[in-house]
């Protein structure tokens, strides 16, 4: 009967990595960090990009409820402008909130579509800029969100109408945000 007592060499077995597959693995995730991430980085602009997208469907069903609001309202006349006695043209309170109004929609002001769609300027500690436009004699209000973006970038464009029986122009654009 052989005692076998376990200090044969050839039983006794090292295990882990090789330096090759710890380079090879370390290549991989290289690989790898270097496709996911631009896609990432990415996320911040898409982000802009849906915050957009979101005040402009506010603004799309805000105008509709607006203008809905003043033609059933006895106190409210979608046929008037702007200047009507004291400049401000009509008004219309939506959820406790004074919008102003021209022929019906909300103006392109602070107190118009602004303050209907509940968003503030970065200087008021909103979360856009908000700054006014005139395009071959279409005056605005342009909607960016609070990042440096050049004009016609990343923002949505309102423009109250300009005569009875017209809509109001509401232009996105947020390819490049």
């Amino acid at each position: 009967m052989t005692n076998s007592v376990g200090n044969d060499s050839s039983q006794c077995k090292q295990s882990g990595f090789t330096l090759i597959e710890l380079v090879i693995v370390i290549i991989i995730l290289g690989i790898l960090a270097v496709v996911a991430a631009p896609k990432f980085i990415n996320l911040k602009s898409d982000a802009y990009a849906s915050s957009m997208q979101g005040v402009a469907a506010a603004i799309n069903s805000g105008k509709i409820m607006v203008y809905s609001a003043c033609v059933i309202s006895t106190s409210c006349d979608e046929t008037k402008g702007i200047a009507t006695g004291n400049g401000l043209g009509n008004s219309i309170i939506v959820q406790g909130q004074s919008i102003t109004l021209a022929y019906g929609y909300p103006r392109h002001t602070s107190a118009g579509i602004a303050r209907l769609i509940n968003i503030a300027d970065n200087n008021d500690g909103g979360e856009f800029n908000i700054t006014t436009y005139d395009i071959n004699d279409r005056p605005g209000l342009r909607i960016r969100p609070n990042a440096d973006y050049a004009t016609n970038k990343c923002e949505i464009r309102y423009s109250q109408p300009l005569a009875a029986g017209e809509q109001p122009l509401v232009e996105v654009n947020i390819d490049d945000c």
